[in-house]
């Protein structure tokens, strides 16, 4: 019942924040929510991420893998061994640096995708020129929003930098 009621409050929320884009065609208003959701989880990874502590990280883990290539192929048990568990420290560091900007991300997709998801589901958006499986040759909303959240935010972190 309190659930019921939190749902409720958000789906409101939600509604009246993007219900204005009801005035435009349904794939423009997709692009435009997705665009908008996929701007604030971009937001969010750079606040919550410190940028140039991931960077060294990844540094430092290039190094390591070139290391143990170098160790593997020298058939150099010892040092393989030791650069294996430094190179799952460094990956648990990388983690726990990005895992909380992941973790909020979620809960910020989880707010606006059923909104999403009750509002364009079944209805056609898009038709391909080929058939993808389980999809097949139409797009409805939800097909939509995936394609151009992915697209989106494929672009966005290519433009901004983001790790």
């Amino acid at each position: 019942m309190v659930i019921d009621q939190i749902s409720a409050g958000i789906y409101a929320a939600v509604d009246a924040v993007f219900a204005p884009l009801a005035a435009f065609p349904t794939y423009v208003s997709i692009i435009f929510i997705a665009l908008s959701l996929t701007a604030v989880i971009l937001v969010l990874n750079r606040l919550l991420i410190k940028q140039n502590i991931v960077k060294g990280i990844k540094v430092k883990m290039e190094e390591i893998k070139e290391n143990l290539n170098k160790a593997q192929k020298e058939g150099n048990k010892e040092i393989v061994d030791n650069l294996m568990g430094e190179m799952l420290k460094t990956n648990n560091e990388y983690m726990r640096h990005t895992l909380k900007a992941l973790v909020v991300s979620t809960l910020v997709a989880l707010l606006i995708f059923p909104w999403v998801s009750q509002k364009y589901q079944g209805l056609a958006v898009a038709t391909l020129p080929f058939s993808m499986p389980l999809v097949g040759t139409v797009l409805d909303g939800i097909g939509w929003y995936i394609l151009v959240s992915l697209t989106l935010g494929w672009v966005l972190n290519k433009l901004f930098g983001a790790h």
